[in-house]
């Protein structure tokens, strides 16, 4: 399946609009650049603590990665196979990973060091990790591009949320949005169980 890519055509035509109206060019003004982040891993205990770590760690099957990057014709690397295709430049993952995270990261941190090279005008990242008990846990009833998926039910586990989210803006007609989640669950030994919502991703695009 290929990422489905949601073009924002309403804001397409306002900019066409908002553009044939302007008779004098200078009164266009782009926003001052802005790049930011914020990565947060909340937990209570090092128990917990090392419950992020391992669900940030894991990896699924290469074999799944490759299949879906062979509609982008990305090469998947050997190790750290976290993303599957890309849009103006950025890669859009296929799971949260450490090495995922620490990428979009360092791509704002890039921008902010040569703002004036830099073909965005601004670009957001945010990163949530967060750690909840459940006596009994049903997992999520879609998958990762919102299809109906078989749910399965758990007794006495830790469930750990990721929540990952990226935008960048270089005008109207240049946008993207990645809003993406891992739920990774575990026994009360701090085993793995399943990981859930890894996959290719509903990516909007403008």
């Amino acid at each position: 399946m290929r990422t489905k890519f949601f073009l924002l055509i309403g804001i397409a035509i306002i900019a066409l609009v908002s553009c044939s109206n302007d008779s004098d060019d200078d009164q266009f003004e782009l926003p001052e650049r802005n790049y930011t982040k914020l990565i947060e891993r909340l937990s209570e205990n090092s128990f917990e603590a090392e419950l992020i770590s391992k669900a940030e760690a894991h990896y699924p099957p290469r074999e799944a990665v490759v299949e879906a990057a062979q509609w982008s014709g990305m090469e998947v690397p050997e190790t750290n196979w976290w993303y599957y295709n890309h849009f103006d430049g950025v890669l859009i993952p296929y799971c949260i990973t450490t090495e995922a995270i620490d990428y979009y990261a360092d791509l704002i941190d890039q921008y902010n060091a040569n703002k004036e090279d830099v073909f965005f005008i601004t670009a957001e990242f945010s990163y949530t990790a967060d750690v909840d008990f459940y006596e009994t846990y049903t997992s999520p009833a879609s998958n990762s591009v919102g299809s109906p998926v078989e749910t399965k039910s758990y007794e006495a586990v830790y469930v750990v949320t990721l929540d990952l989210k990226w935008t960048n803006y270089c005008g109207p007609l240049c946008a993207m949005w990645i809003d993406t989640q891992r739920i990774a669950v575990f026994n009360q030994s701090g085993e793995l169980l399943d990981v859930f919502l890894d996959g290719e991703q509903s990516v909007a695009v403008s």
